[in-house]
């Protein structure tokens, strides 16, 4: 059994080692440009990218080239791609019909591929184009028309709405286009290029394709002689310096008549027209609407009259030929077979990477904008925390002043409890009696004193009434206390609504701005940032939030404890003050009694009463919440900075871990990037 096992693993290994040397022998089979796709692709996060786009682009060598056919509107784009394909197969007018791009390719027979917005794709017959309107092909996508023509085997062209049309989506159409071409022919007419709206137009996207173009001038047979075309192309040149690497005079409208009327041409409509005749001739006699004699009159008939029309053509052959070479259209073959089609691997390359370096380069931008976003945040967290600091500082000086009127008003109370006791203390003759030995014995005597004693209850009924504008006051400030709890609330609220709105429209804003740039919208970084912005509140101002209550319980609790003991323990602590001095006053006389020399009388001041006081109210912890340098809201708000400041550095933290993985992918791109510059070098 372990035999089998290891036999087993023995024969995955050697199967995985073979297709590794299967991959390894594809790939070095592949072109330079293709080598450097499959390493740009494996680096990238494959979220970063759609699959199919690779996939086109490494196929895009063994495609045929992709040129497009631009110009300015009604330049008579469509009359010259009939001429190049040799049928009037595409419409043509003065307005136009479409801002749809029309993309010619091979295929063994003539058909038209629609394809509309929603990914649906429909066939129909070439006249479908005929018919159509700006009304009826507003779902359209775009067109794929299908010509067994053998030049487009090597070569695509792109029928394009042009610019300067009345319509925008006409000039937008045109420039997506030619994000994706290998190659241009510009065509304009011969009386009006050159035009400084042209020039720039050229000058914006002729620097992205690896050869020059060629510049077309069209309508040569408006001009009166030779001289006038080689003035229009002379200027052309001029205008265009550095543009186009070649400026060619045509007549698009009499290379199409030429071309239709070739004798292969000839002969193929001809022989066309003849099969549906016999068609129609053999569905007669089928319904025995014809004779036998009848049909072969008829087809007779056809035969010499296609005869005769042949022969006829052939006449004008010679005639055609001089058509053809005065269109100048053999110079536009000529173009295309010795310059486009053996630079054409050059051109697919340039192409591969120019769509290769866009990719990357928006790439980057995406990457670019969500770190911002990130650094954004980061940003309102270290400013918040400035102001935090600041807004903390001035609204504790505010709210210091009433605790020091707390503090004070509550000094100044319990000095007007000390006042009144104070004054409540009364006199009263009390008569002791004393020893004194001498040498005939000992001998008493009497002597009447004075003493200090408190009235107890009139004390207490002075005090302790709840109507006394005294025991209102104390209340007063147990309320005062309470409430000023509500200050500091809103001072601390007002710092954690400050970051919530900025917080707030962070979140709004981060998916907005990254609308335009989203060239990869499944990333996984950006999935992160969404889900991020989404749990905002879990994700930063929770913490913030829990911050402020924590300070708030703490603060809450020292009050309470000042206000609930001033509203509840009022009455404790004046039977307290008053029973201690009462004790003292009585310990005292009854000391003295038993003897005057060594105790003293007690005879309470009105330092006396307030220390007592002091006591009974714990007036030193109330000093110490209100007063001292380490108040309960110095503690408060010290607590709240303290903690805002770690919970900033801890996200802070946070958005910069999540930078640094950012830029391990960004360094992935512009390793890319550098890697497609130098690839483009080569070419």
């Amino acid at each position: 059994m372990l035999y089998n096992t290891t036999q087993q693993g023995e024969m995955m290994l050697k199967s995985y080692i073979q297709d590794c040397k299967t991959l390894q022998e594809k790939f070095e089979q592949k072109s330079p440009t293709q080598k450097l796709i499959v390493r740009c692709q494996n680096r990238l996060n494959s979220n970063d990218y759609n699959l199919s786009f690779f996939e086109s682009l490494e196929q895009k060598s063994t495609e045929p080239m992709q040129i497009a056919i631009i110009g300015q509107f009604s330049s008579g784009k469509s009359t010259f791609l009939n001429a190049l394909l040799g049928q009037d197969i595409l419409p043509t007018g003065i307005t136009p019909i479409t801002s749809k791009v029309c993309k010619i390719c091979y295929g063994e027979d003539y058909i038209l591929e629609i394809l509309y917005k929603d990914g649906k794709k429909v066939l129909q017959n070439v006249e479908f184009l005929h018919k159509l309107t700006r009304e009826n092909s507003k779902n359209i996508d775009y067109f794929c028309l299908y010509a067994p023509i053998f030049l487009l085997k090597e070569i695509n062209f792109l029928d394009t709405p042009g610019f300067n049309s009345q319509n925008s989506d006409d000039t937008h159409a045109t420039l997506k286009v030619l994000e994706q071409v290998d190659g241009i022919i510009w065509l304009t007419l011969i009386d009006n290029a050159g035009k400084n709206s042209e020039k720039a137009l050229l000058k914006d996207f002729s620097s992205h394709f690896a050869q020059k173009s060629l510049c077309v001038l069209n309508q040569k047979d408006r001009l009166k002689n030779e001289e006038e075309i080689q003035t229009s192309v002379e200027y052309a040149k001029s205008a265009f310096e550095g543009i186009f690497s070649s400026v060619i005079p045509i007549s698009a409208r009499l290379a199409l008549k030429a071309r239709l009327n070739t004798k292969e041409k000839f002969f193929e409509t001809s022989l066309l027209n003849l099969t549906h005749s016999i068609q129609d001739i053999a569905l007669k006699r089928t319904d025995s609407t014809l004779s036998i004699q009848e049909s072969l009159q008829r087809l007779n008939a056809l035969f010499c009259d296609t005869q005769e029309k042949i022969n006829a053509q052939s006449s004008k052959e010679e005639d055609f030929k001089h058509l053809m070479q005065d269109s100048n259209m053999p110079l536009i073959f000529d173009f295309l077979n010795q310059t486009i089609k053996p630079k054409a691997n050059l051109a697919k390359s340039h192409s591969t990477l120019k769509r290769l370096k866009e990719m990357h380069v928006l790439l980057h931008l995406q990457y670019h904008k969500i770190n911002q976003n990130y650094k954004n945040l980061q940003n309102i967290l270290q400013q918040s925390n400035i102001e935090f600091a600041q807004k903390c500082g001035i609204s504790k000086a505010q709210e210091q002043k009433i605790f020091n009127e707390l503090y004070l008003n509550l000094d100044m109370l319990l000095d007007s409890l000390a006042q009144k006791i104070f004054n409540a203390l009364e006199k009263q003759s009390i008569d002791f009696n004393q020893s004194k030995k001498t040498f005939l014995g000992t001998k008493s005597t009497t002597q009447n004193k004075e003493v200090t004693i408190l009235p107890l209850e009139k004390i207490r009924i002075a005090l302790q009434n709840q109507d006394t504008q005294l025991v209102k006051d104390y209340k007063a400030i147990s309320v005062k206390i309470k409430n000023f709890l509500d200050l500091f609330i809103d001072s601390i609220h007002q710092n954690t609504n400050s970051l919530a709105q900025k917080v707030s429209t962070w979140q709004d804003s981060a998916p907005k701005s990254l609308e335009l740039y989203l060239v990869a919208p499944q990333s996984q970084s950006l999935q992160n940032l969404y889900h991020f912005a989404q749990h905002c509140y879990e994700n930063i101002l929770t913490d913030f939030n829990n911050n402020a209550l924590i300070v708030t319980s703490f603060l809450r609790s020292e009050l309470n404890v000042l206000s609930n003991f001033l509203s509840l323990n009022y009455n404790n602590a004046i039977d307290l003050t008053l029973t201690r001095l009462d004790l003292k006053i009585k310990n005292a006389i009854s000391k003295h009694q038993e003897n005057q020399e060594e105790f003293a009388l007690f005879n309470p001041t009105l330092e006396n009463v307030r220390e007592s006081l002091n006591e009974a109210f714990c007036f030193e912890q109330f000093q110490a919440r209100l007063f001292g340098p380490m108040n309960s809201l110095n503690k408060a708000y010290a607590q709240f900075l303290e903690r805002s400041e770690q919970t900033t550095e801890s996200k802070i933290q946070l958005i910069t871990q999540v930078s640094f993985m950012l830029k391990k992918e960004v360094d992935k791109i512009l390793q890319n990037l550098k890697e497609i510059q130098a690839q483009s070098l080569t070419l």
